[in-house]
């Protein structure tokens, strides 16, 4: 038995449930195809990188177009040329593959030819622009048709993300809805201490931090012992850093940049509070189940957020946190207005998001549903995590 998961990386900073998948699923039993093997070495398993053109050797293009092209290719395709199709054909061989997973729509496309010639079994992970912004386009919706008529099963992290991809075409009967989950003894509850938030998350269209910006420098004034740590880096720093200065609550900010997962577990621990604007990107672009949501609600924060894809599923207003509308940044304003003028009630929202993370969110019932599914068995040892 020999597990193949396919993914553009292994070394994403903010993709911890892929990491953890090489790690816990078929431990000693796994082999990697990917674009980049940075960081793959750490692993410990076969690797087969440098799987599709390398856009970043285009000297005639300036570094954003490379960038573009890139995650063009990432996204969109071709399923593989010719000679990476006979080097990841060779490599299945050669490892005794007998079951692949995409862990994104567009990896599994990657490979769906191969899986086909070879007549191996292959699955594939939704978990949230693979189902959105890329499905906008025709031609990876012909991409897409393909896989669903070939795989043998779906995940989706959230319902929201099954009902996008039926609507082009999945049989709704092969989806397991599969949200990521958490590590519960990673995230215990901390020490909270009133007044402190947190947010975590890529500084992208979709997470739309200078909205959760907004809303907090609408209240800051109103709690002036209160302070957001946020973590996270990317395009939208700039815009943050407006947001803080507009409001002139810099004083009542930190910008941590984008941390280990270790360290993301200290600012989290004397937090009380969990604050995201999720919205959909310009580009079409939507959450899936954000990662940090799950884990902030296992650490008994209470999380403050929106009704955008998988979030309400789990933050259930009034019940395991608080959600407004997209976009509706005055109504988060008076949900943090809320909650930080009534720390019960924040402490009350928090405990009931960790029980439900505890009865929905756990990341080992998780990987048991993978594992039935590609039919691997449990695993009676599983490496630390790194």
């Amino acid at each position: 038995m020999k597990l193949a998961l396919v993914a553009p990386t292994f070394n994403a900073v903010s993709e911890t449930f892929i990491a953890d998948h090489v790690r816990t699923l078929a431990p000693e039993a796994t082999v990697l195809v990917t674009r980049d093997s940075l960081g793959s070495e750490k692993y410990g398993v076969p690797v087969l990188s440098q799987v599709g053109p390398d856009y970043t050797t285009f000297g005639a293009f300036d570094e954003r177009a490379k960038t573009l092209l890139y995650k063009a290719r990432r996204r969109f395709g071709p399923p593989l040329g010719f000679d990476d199709r006979m080097r990841v054909m060779a490599f299945f061989k050669e490892q005794g593959v007998d079951r692949v997973l995409g862990e994104f729509g567009y990896a599994a496309v990657q490979v769906m030819e191969v899986c086909a010639a070879l007549n191996i079994p292959l699955y594939v992970y939704f978990r949230g622009n693979d189902a959105s912004a890329t499905i906008t386009h025709g031609l990876m919706r012909k991409r897409y048709a393909q896989l669903f008529k070939q795989v043998k099963g779906v995940f989706c992290v959230s319902r929201a993300l099954a009902d996008r991809i039926v609507a082009i075409g999945c049989p709704r009967e092969i989806i397991t809805i599969n949200p990521s989950g958490v590590n519960i003894a990673d995230f215990p509850p901390g020490d909270p201490q009133p007044g402190r938030l947190v947010a975590v998350g890529r500084l992208v269209d979709k997470k739309a931090p200078h909205l959760t910006l907004d809303a907090f420098g609408r209240i800051a004034a109103r709690h002036p012992q209160a302070h957001l740590d946020l973590i996270g880096d990317g395009p939208l720093l700039g815009r943050c850093r407006e947001m803080i200065a507009r409001h002139g609550i810099a004083n009542q900010v930190t910008l941590h940049g984008a941390l280990p997962h270790a360290k993301v577990r200290d600012v989290m621990r004397p937090a009380s509070i969990f604050v995201q604007h999720s919205v959909t990107a310009p580009n079409g672009d939507i959450e899936g189940f954000p990662t940090a949501i799950a884990e902030a609600m296992s650490a008994e924060l209470c999380v403050v957020s929106t009704r955008h894809s998988g979030i309400p599923e789990h933050v259930l207003d009034g019940r395991t946190g608080l959600v407004v509308d997209e976009h509706d940044v005055e109504g988060m304003a008076a949900a943090i207005d809320r909650t930080l003028s009534d720390p019960e009630l924040a402490r009350s929202l928090g405990r009931a998001a960790r029980l439900h993370a505890m009865e929905h969110l756990d990341r080992e019932r998780s990987r048991q549903r993978v594992r039935d599914a590609l039919g691997l068995p449990a695993p009676t040892t599983v490496p630390q995590a790194l």
